[in-house]
């Protein structure tokens, strides 16, 4: 998925680039749910993208399709591959991870992440 500097972009235009990098990755969700999760993520002021950014994204869709267990499943995955291919991530989104595959065998409601902060 592509994590494009937006900080130069009005909130709607910002909204619209993040939605599409969405639906690009992932042509399966829809552009209104695109929509939804990108309103929830904040601007991307930098060029370094870290993967608690990353993590953020797509815990952000799986909030928006948490109803889908197929689709989160699907959107799980890459988040679990960034979680094990790479260090310096945030505890919170191991955490996180552990309570999403609780949800997804019916153990666990879906995590917010607020609770994790």
């Amino acid at each position: 998925m592509e994590y494009l500097y937006n900080g130069n972009l009005l909130e709607s235009e910002r909204i619209e680039q993040v939605s599409h990098d969405i639906t690009n990755k992932y042509p399966v969700i829809s552009l209104d749910k695109a929509y939804d999760a990108a309103l929830l993520e904040d601007k991307i002021s930098t060029y370094n993208i870290t993967n608690d950014f990353k993590l953020n994204r797509l815990y952000n869709i799986m909030l928006v399709y948490r109803d889908n267990k197929y689709l989160l499943l699907y959107i799980f995955i890459d988040y679990l591959n960034i979680l094990n291919n790479n260090s310096n991530i945030s505890n919170i989104y191991y955490d996180i991870a552990k309570d999403i595959k609780l949800y997804l065998v019916g153990e666990h409601s879906f995590p917010f992440i607020s609770d994790y902060m």
